[in-house]
């Protein structure tokens, strides 16, 4: 699962480097004020010489802390050396300009406050005592050198309480922000882990699902929806899905989802549109759940095939075994009796099983139709085979077939591809003249593909039965089973390949892929 995106926070080194800009930025402040006379003519920061000896040493530090190299010193250590200095260099700035009563002190409490937000609690804690005795120790030294007034001592002690409350003020403003912060930062994960989930959950959707807002843009979609609707980008309009939106809009907003049927580009597009509320009760949008009907008939047919997979494993469990019973039974009873009578219904019993038994076997290959080993079949080669193979099992056929194909080599599966012609071979042969010529076999190339004919001169097939002749188990024959045809074209497109019927000649045309070096 993806990582949660990482805060963007200060790192403790810029947090530092911000810090002493302020210093710098204060400094050059003070420095101003030094050259800007107040209304009595004299300037607005008092000291002159030793100002100015104040204001180099200052600026000294503030230069070191900038070029000190991060991990030099670490960053407590380095905080706490700072405001120290921090503390001596305003407490000297105030004994410059008249003492507590100057006003100077109250810089103490930016710095204080800048290192509650950046410290922990006993070392703001730390800080607010030693400006409390810097403070308490330029009052003591004051009153030494009699230059301190009687109110100094209240001044300085409300200056340190002042000191402390900022410093324990920040402090717990600053725990309250990382807490904040570390809560957002886990919400930001939580929030990005779910998106993350509903993107691979909205992936792996078999329906195309596209999300719309009320004007019909587009807000999210999947992968499958970029095979039905072309150029899908966020925040852009969908014009073919646009009338379902505007559909659901004329009839009121329901709150339920309906049915749709759409057609996008050739494709007939079903499936639902389910509205999207917010909170509020109000509807923000819809999300549409759709699938080509194409797609749906082809997963039908596969399950049906699964399907007929197991019932072919039964067959050949349930019906071949007690079958194969009775074939024997009738054998033995014809060799042991001598009456015609008796004779004819065994022969009547063994023609059945035959026929039965023939059903199973069309079934079983039905059923073994996605086993497909395709390979290149030089076509001339095979058909001289295919050819003999049919003349053994139809003598009278011999040198009846007359063939005109092309010398090329195709991709098929060579069973399947005996299958397919034989079954057409024998169809045509039973319904033409069966004299020589009345089968013939022709082919073609086309666009990369082979195109096989096989036609006779037989009558051809009714219109009423051409929609049915791939059916299965649609015969016109007592002895028929029905399944040959609808077999034959179920193992061409498990080859990538069609049959069909073209009347009104009687020609079934089989279309493969030639076969490429």
């Amino acid at each position: 699962m993806r990582r949660p995106a990482q805060q963007q926070t200060l790192s403790p080194r810029a947090a530092l480097l911000f810090f002493n800009g302020f210093r710098a930025v204060l400094l050059l402040v003070l420095f101003s004020m030094s050259l800007i006379p107040g209304t009595d003519g004299l300037p607005l920061i008092e000291g002159g010489r030793h100002f100015y000896f104040w204001a180099g040493v200052y600026a000294l530090l503030i230069s070191g802390w900038f070029l000190l190299r991060e991990g030099s010193l670490g960053h407590t250590l380095q905080l706490t050396l700072a405001i120290a200095a921090d503390i001596a260099m305003m407490v000297w700035l105030m004994a410059m300009n008249d003492g507590i009563h100057g006003g100077f002190g109250l810089l103490l409490l930016p710095y204080l406050a800048a290192a509650g937000l950046l410290s922990t609690g006993r070392y703001a804690l730390f800080y607010a005592a030693i400006a409390t005795l810097m403070l308490l120790g330029y009052v003591g030294a004051a009153h030494q050198l009699d230059q301190a007034r009687s109110s100094d001592l209240s001044y300085g002690a409300l200056l340190a309480a002042g000191c402390f409350v900022t410093a324990i003020a920040t402090w717990h403003l600053g725990r309250m922000a990382r807490a904040s912060e570390a809560l957002a930062a886990q919400r930001g994960g939580e929030i990005a882990n779910l998106n993350h989930l509903n993107e691979l959950i909205l992936q792996s959707q078999r329906d195309a699902v596209v999300v719309l807002d009320e004007a019909g843009h587009l807000r999210q979609f999947n992968l499958q929806a970029e095979r039905y609707f072309s150029r899908l980008c966020r925040g852009q309009p969908m014009p073919e899905l646009l009338p379902l939106v505007r559909r659901w809009q004329q009839s009121g907003y329901p709150a339920l989802s309906t049915f749709v049927e759409h057609n996008v580009r050739g494709r007939l597009l079903l499936g639902r549109l389910v509205p999207v509320p917010v909170p509020e009760g109000e509807v923000r949008g819809v999300v549409l759940f759709m699938r080509d009907m194409a797609d749906m008939a082809e997963e039908s047919k596969r399950m049906k095939l699964a399907a007929l997979g197991r019932l072919t494993a039964n067959i050949a469990h349930e019906i071949r075994n007690p079958l194969a019973a009775i074939s024997h039974a009738g054998d033995l009873l014809a060799e042991d009796d001598d009456d015609p009578a008796r004779q004819r219904l065994l022969r009547i019993v063994r023609d059945n099983t035959r026929r039965i038994n023939g059903m199973v076997e069309d079934v079983l290959i039905l059923g073994r139709r996605d086993r497909v080993k395709r390979e290149t079949i030089a076509l001339g080669p095979f058909i001289e085979q295919l050819l003999e193979h049919f003349a053994m099992s139809q003598p009278e056929a011999a040198g009846a077939v007359l063939c005109q194909l092309p010398d090329c080599r195709l991709l098929f599966d060579r069973g399947h591809l005996t299958q397919i012609l034989g079954n057409l071979l024998a169809n045509a042969w039973r319904h033409g003249s069966r004299a020589v010529g009345s089968v013939r076999l022709e082919g073609g190339v086309a666009e990369g593909a082979l195109i096989l004919r096989v036609m006779d001169d037989g009558p051809g097939v009714a219109e009423a039965d051409q929609a049915h002749l791939f059916e299965p188990f649609f015969t016109t024959e007592n002895a028929g089973s029905g399944l040959g045809l609808y077999i034959a074209r179920e193992l061409a497109e498990a080859n990538d390949a069609r049959l069909d019927y073209i009347p009104p000649d009687g020609v079934f045309r089989l279309i493969g892929h030639l076969a490429h070096d």
